[in-house]
């Protein structure tokens, strides 16, 4: 590839000039004199392709040309926009970052990475379908990279189900925003979403429950779905972590497979109603190997680093009557439940590494034990996440009062249960990943932070949409920005232009 070099002079801005509507916003931008007129023509090329990069040429003209919020007609003939792959050298920002020119001759995208040209594109796909000049875009200079690594988005498919067309559409507009990890919650109490070809009880049974009418719910993803899925987010640099709930939120598998209980003689149904269930797996020697199994299917699905194992909401009465738990306690020498729950996750995560798989699990797994490699997901506060810190773990951050999205946006909307508070896309916008109690030393084990929808109110395509829109415009210029650079009256200025203002604030 042939290298470029520019040199810039950038100043940031704490509010973007009119004609930048980018979110979530840049890191530096510098307005030049004049602007790109592209009433005549806009076309795009890309400067020495490969196949990656022209996907990523594909897309943006997708994003262009086929939007319905880019209303001018123009010419695709004459290559106005040009994408440009350049070198690594010292002076790149990091792998997601990227450049963009704008002169009153043509845009210009560079970046050292074919994820940070993708980004790159993104942002220049807003510049011209947001913007609110006719015909025209001022000349700037852009530079632009993200604040944290971890940018992330949680789905629950497991109280209700959705379809592979619509998490394709939740693909799209994480990667419209840059975020850039797909939390994909597969498995509950309420039904068991992924096929296991060497379990299949767990879809014929467990991914189906009957509902208080008599009506059979559910659905699943084959295999099949799942590889296409995945290959649809990595062509768009969203990496998606598998959720595989343990030990607790397991009813669906044991319904499927009684022998996974402690009680496996005791009638066991799909539930239908939500909140924590009693039962859970049993640490059995059966349970592990099934464990390992399901794993291993997993594993070949999603080539990705992580996989998130749960560990919230155990109840651990089953444990205390159980003759296998108390007897496995007692073996290995643990001093309560707690204890044995750390040593159930440690016997999984022990069997992941060998996959070279890092396992995530949520706050509580902080209790009775931390290994070293695994990274806490804290949710009911930061505080789980600073103890993880302070312990030397990774930590990514999602308090629920800042990022559940099942909560109502406003204080009119139907609250979906008693718990649930109003969480504003102001209160979203202002969420800060890094939090204050924790020791200058420990802030780099912080890799970010991400929302997440819990799907226990939320049946429809229509629902989930006006959950998380507009939050997570939000929420990924909370994860991309420099806190520096936060102006909410700024932020809803740029939301109101954008073509994300599709649902109420």
């Amino acid at each position: 590839m042939r290298l470029v070099v520019i040199f810039l002079t950038l100043v940031p801005l704490f509010s973007i000039a009119q004609g930048i509507e980018i979110i979530p916003k840049p890191a530096q931008v510098e307005i030049k004199s004049g602007f790109f007129n592209y009433s005549k023509g806009l076309g795009i090329k890309m400067d020495e392709a490969d196949e990656e990069s022209t996907f990523i040429m594909k897309q943006l003209a997708t994003s262009l040309f086929g939007n319905k919020h880019f209303k001018t007609p123009v010419s695709q003939n004459e290559k106005k926009i040009v994408l440009q792959l350049l070198a690594a050298n010292a002076d790149s920002v990091t792998d997601e970052g990227y450049r963009i020119g704008v002169s009153p001759d043509s845009v210009l995208i560079q970046a050292h990475t074919h994820r940070g040209l993708s980004y790159g594109c993104q942002s220049v796909a807003q510049l011209f379908i947001n913007s609110s000049l006719t015909n025209q875009i001022p000349s700037a200079e852009i530079n632009d990279h993200p604040q944290y690594k971890w940018r992330g988005m949680e789905l629950d498919v497991c109280r209700h189900f959705f379809p592979k067309e619509v998490i394709k559409q939740y693909i799209d507009l994480l990667a419209e925003l840059k975020m850039n990890v797909f939390h994909w919650h597969l498995t509950d109490d309420q039904g068991w979403r992924i096929e296991i070809k060497k379990y299949p009880k767990l879809t014929e049974v467990g991914a189906w429950r009957t509902e208080k009418d008599g009506t059979k719910y559910g659905g699943f993803y084959t295999q099949e779905d799942i590889k296409e899925i995945v290959t649809y987010a990595n062509e768009r640099y969203v990496a998606i972590v598998p959720e595989i709930e343990l030990p607790g939120h397991s009813s669906a598998a044991i319904a499927a497979y009684p022998e996974l209980s402690c009680n496996a003689n005791e009638p066991k149904t799909i539930p239908i109603t939500w909140g924590i269930k009693p039962d859970i797996y049993c640490p059995s020697d059966f349970t592990f190997q099934f464990l390992h199994d399901v794993l291993d299917e997993v594993y070949e699905l999603f080539p990705g680093k992580y996989i998130h194992l749960g560990g919230d909401e155990a109840p651990k009465k089953a444990w205390k009557k159980s003759y296998v738990a108390q007897a496995l306690i007692k073996q290995e020498h643990l001093k309560n439940e707690e204890e044995l729950q750390h040593y159930f996750l440690r016997k999984v995560e022990d069997y992941l590494a060998t996959k070279n798989k890092t396992v995530i699990g949520w706050g509580e797994i902080v209790k009775g034990g931390l290994s070293d490699s695994v990274i806490v997901m804290s949710w009911l506060s930061k505080h789980a996440g600073v103890k993880a810190a302070e312990h030397g773990n990774r930590v990514i951050m999602t308090p629920r009062l800042f990022c559940y999205f099942d909560y109502p946006q406003k204080i009119t909307d139907k609250r979906g249960a008693w718990y649930m508070t109003n969480l504003s896309v102001r209160k979203v916008y202002h969420f800060n990943p890094l939090p204050k109690s924790l020791r200058e030393e420990k802030q780099r084990l912080i890799l970010g932070g991400q929302a997440n929808v819990w799907t226990e109110h939320i049946a429809t395509e229509k629902q989930l949409l006006h959950q998380i829109m507009p939050r997570l415009t939000a929420m990924s210029e909370a994860l991309w920005s420099n806190p520096a650079l936060k102006d909410y009256e700024d932020f809803k200025e740029r939301l109101s232009n954008s073509s994300f203002f599709s649902q109420q604030q």
